[in-house]
This record gives structure tokens, sequence and C-alpha cells, in this order.
């Protein structure tokens, strides 16, 4: 398979690393051709920038990488979207990533299934109406989470506490909410209706959006045990 990736940040590295031994393939960064030799053409640059630059690309088949962006309304017009949080630094097991497909010609379904499956992911044939929703969650699992650790970090730097001390904690929870369920694993004082220890703990945050951060979850993890 003759393939054409356009992008050199986070995925577009990863995306570069293992696909160079498995198939014919070119790499291009901001200087792309706008006509290429190839079955199939990943463009995965900022979500900003990718419809202009998939227009520009003659190919038989352009797929694009951007989860909150739907499929373009072109007759070579694909997606091929990998739902994980990269970065070039972090080590990636392809075998545990799920590959969201779609093309806008069944014709092209099986270069993209070849693909994933040349990778080793996982793959799924998901709408961009479905995508776009899964997006959504997504962040909410991934980005909204990492943004808590990083408060709780703070938090533990107001009060010179080693912050690995939580490290146990952070790599069980996810598993936890994945065997269990997240509503099952869901456990603290919000979850118990403790507000005593709910009060001492917004007594001790100093950050005040992380106080109300910290109120506003409680509230919302309280009111779903009504439910």
């Amino acid at each position: 398979m003759k393939v054409a990736l356009i992008g050199k940040g986070n995925l577009g590295t990863h995306l570069y690393q293992v696909l160079n031994e498995k198939v014919d393939l070119k790499w291009y960064g901001r200087d792309f051709p706008t006509s290429i030799d190839a079955d199939i053409v990943i463009v995965s640059i900022s979500d900003s920038q990718t419809a202009q630059v998939c227009a520009q690309i003659e190919a038989p088949l352009v797929v694009h990488t951007a989860g909150a962006l739907s499929m373009l309304d072109n007759a070579n017009a694909g997606v091929f979207y990998p739902l994980y949080s990269f970065t070039k630094e972090a080590a990636v097991d392809w075998t545990r990533i799920p590959f969201l497909i779609e093309t806008s010609n069944a014709q092209h379904i099986s270069i993209l299934e070849e693909l994933v499956r040349a990778i080793g992911g996982k793959l799924f044939h998901i709408t961009s109406e479905q995508r776009t929703k899964l997006h959504a969650a997504a962040v909410m699992v991934n980005n909204f989470t990492n943004h808590l650790y990083t408060l709780a970090a703070e938090h533990c730097e107001d009060y010179q506490l080693p912050f690995e001390v939580l490290h146990a904690i952070m790599e069980q929870g996810p598993g936890k909410a994945i065997e269990l369920g997240p509503r099952q694993a869901q456990t603290g004082p919000a979850n118990r209706g403790d507000q005593n220890t709910i009060k001492a703990h917004l007594e001790q945050i100093n950050n005040p959006q992380t106080k109300e951060l910290y109120s506003l979850l409680s509230e919302s993890i309280f009111k779903r045990n009504e439910l």
C-alpha cells in the first residue's frame, strides 16, 4: 500500500513510526505536494487547517484524523481517527487503540480496514455524528481528569506534600472504572453524603477556582446517587 502522511506533530510522528516499516510511506510537514501518488493520504494537522489542506490534495482517498471534525463533503473523503491521547515522548501500544473510520465512498473502506490491520489497532465503523459525540466523552475522561490531576498536584505543592503518594490511586481509578463500570466504581465523601468531610476539604483548598470545582463535582456526584 502507498501511503502519504501530512503532519509531523504528536499523532503524525507516531503514525510515521508505526507505518514506516509496514507500507510504502511518504511523510510531509508544512511543505507538501498537492498531487500525491498514493492509495491514501492521511492529513494529521490542527483541526483549524484540516479542511483547507484536505481540499488541496489530489489523491484517490484523503482522510483526516480530527476527532471533532465531520467528514468532508468530497467524493474521496474519509476519516481515520485513533481515539487516544498522543504525545511524542510517550510509547504507544497500538493493539489497545480504537480506530474510528469512515469514508464517503464505500469502495474505499477496505483501504482503511487494511491500514488498521497493518497497525494492529481495533477497528470501529463510526459515523461523523457518532464520532463527534464520542469526542466530547473522550475530553471528559482524558482532558478533564488530567486537569484534576494538575489541580491536585498544585494542592500538594501548597502544603509541601509529595504528589507521588497519589500515584497508586491515580493508576487504580481508570482500571476500576473499566472493570466495574464508572457508576459502580464511584467512592468518596460526596458518594456517601459525607458533608462534614466535604466542608473540611473546601476549607483546606486555597485556589478559589479549585474550591468551586470541588464543590460543583461533589454536588453532581451526590445528586447522581439520588437518581
